[in-house]
């Protein structure tokens, strides 16, 4: 059996062999070429000949290996301090995001954030001989960062993506457009300064619905003469039509022929 598992401390997901019965989000000790490490069980995959397991389930997390687990992620917080001073006495460009060891600490990962590119040669030999395990340092994007620091998006609820977004869609400003939502930065834009993934969830309605409805600009005979389309409520089924001397909003079935 393949399962998914999502790292603890926001490295990217891996699928891995396991032979243990299990629930969603039970904490699981593995073996990958990473050395030992733990994360959560995200989901069964489907047996697929082109997916490449990277590491092994070797238990359920027993106490001790909770107590350890503990254990280790209060030493990455004491690293990731060290870790930014260390980025400050060098002045660079970067911006540390997370740092976690892992398991059997014979590694130390380090994620962060930079608007270019940074040359931290210096930074990984001091870190190297500080720490004295193998350092392992990434650059991630802002929607990453967002991840791992997680909070309260616009509508009031946590991040998706800290929630149970593994994989982040693809997200342009046309499915805002699709949706008539206020195309300003402000209102599209998550804390992670990119356009928010839930632009994505309903986009195939909208896309789908709007073959029934007419574009923008177009005239439209109704009862009350020709109008010309300026506003779309696909959730309501009306179109706001404009005519001469005022603007009145009618039910789809209501208009008539549409013109170009």
């Amino acid at each position: 059996m393949i399962v998914e598992i999502k790292f603890a401390h926001g490295e990217t997901n891996l699928f891995a062999e396991n032979v243990f019965e299990y629930s969603p989000q039970d904490m699981v000790i593995i073996r990958s070429e990473k050395g030992m490490n733990y994360g959560r069980i995200v989901k069964k995959i489907k047996e697929n000949p082109n997916i490449e397991t990277e590491a092994k389930v070797l238990r359920i997390a027993t106490e001790q290996d909770l107590a350890d687990i503990a254990e280790i992620e209060q030493r990455s917080e004491q690293a990731k301090a060290t870790i930014r001073e260390a980025v400050a006495d060098q002045k660079l460009d970067m911006k540390i995001v997370e740092a976690a060891y892992n398991l059997d600490k014979t590694q130390l990962f380090i994620s962060f954030t930079a608007e270019n590119r940074v040359d931290f040669r210096a930074l990984l030999k001091e870190l190297a001989s500080i720490f004295r395990t193998r350092i392992e340092l990434r650059q991630i994007g802002a929607r990453d960062a967002a991840k791992v620091y997680g909070g309260v998006g616009p509508c009031g609820r946590p991040l998706c993506c800290s929630e149970f977004i593994y994989e982040f869609p693809n997200v342009s400003i046309k499915m805002a457009k699709n949706q008539a939502l206020s195309l300003k930065q402000s209102k599209l834009n998550g804390l992670c300064g990119r356009l928010m993934c839930c632009l994505t969830y309903e986009d195939d309605f909208y896309r789908e619905a709007q073959k029934n409805f007419p574009d923008f600009g177009e005239w439209i005979s109704t009862s009350e003469g020709r109008g010309r389309v300026i506003g779309l409520n696909i959730l309501g089924n009306k179109v706001k039509l404009r005519f001469d001397d005022f603007v009145k909003e009618f039910d789809l079935a209501e208009i008539g022929e549409i013109h170009g």
